[in-house]
């Protein structure tokens, strides 16, 4: 007898182009909340509510469970961004992270990237490691590595940082601990959606310099539960 799920939900993004929207409207907002793409367009992205309480939420970004349409309009509008800085080696997060950073690396020119992983190979080094712990799984710390035959490509080079998103902070500051150990020049880090403003104090907690260094095409805010759906608290939208 197969499996039954009830009240499972869906995941399903919805690019709503800008002549059919002009703005999300007030709230409340149901399961859904459009935000706007740096052409003009809206992404129309599920809320997922956080525990303990369930009582906040954020417009989830998943980018291995999106479009391809909205993964490439994402990682032009990144690169884009950090076009500038002149980047000679990007690396992507795992693992939403290097679906967007093998992406921005081929607009940026590049031959290749370096991805980074939670899976430890049996010739990786724990002094090339280091733990994280995410909002969407801050019980269960995981550890990333770097593949010591990747450490060419990053000596003496100009790094960029690649993630989906940016929301508590913990993956990039760890991410950046780790680039500091090794001797990366950090130039910047780009994510596609940045959540909040708690990865500020996070970062900066760490090095004041940190919070300057990240991008991305899109900021949001954390949103409260309400009568009749979620509310923006716009005091958390990241300055």
């Amino acid at each position: 007898m197969p499996l039954s799920f009830q009240n499972r939900g869906s995941y399903r993004d919805r690019i709503i182009p800008a002549s059919e929207l002009g703005d999300p409207g007030p709230p409340p907002y149901g399961d859904s909340y459009p935000v706007k793409l740096p052409d003009g367009d809206w992404a129309d992205l599920p809320f997922l509510a956080l525990p303990p309480d369930f009582e906040t939420a954020i417009a989830y970004l998943c980018i291995t469970e999106n479009s391809f349409e909205l993964e490439d309009r994402l990682s032009t509008a990144m690169a884009d961004l950090v076009r500038d800085l002149a980047p000679e080696v990007v690396v992507g997060m795992p693992t939403l992270g290097m679906v967007l950073a093998a992406s921005v690396a081929k607009k940026l020119g590049h031959p290749h990237y370096v991805p980074l992983s939670y899976s430890r190979k049996f010739w990786f080094e724990d002094e090339l490691s280091i733990p994280v712990i995410s909002i969407t799984s801050p019980l269960k710390p995981k550890t990333v590595f770097i593949d010591p035959r990747l450490l060419e490509r990053m000596e003496g080079k100009r790094v960029l940082l690649v993630e989906d998103v940016i929301s508590t902070g913990g993956t990039v500051s760890a991410e950046l601990e780790l680039m500091k150990r090794i001797g990366a020049d950090v130039v910047g880090v780009v994510t596609a959606i940045r959540e909040t403003n708690v990865w500020q104090n996070t970062l900066g907690a760490v090095d004041p310099d940190w919070p300057g260094l990240v991008r991305a095409p899109i900021d949001c805010p954390l949103f409260r539960k309400g009568d009749g759906g979620w509310y923006p608290d716009w005091s958390t939208l990241p300055k």
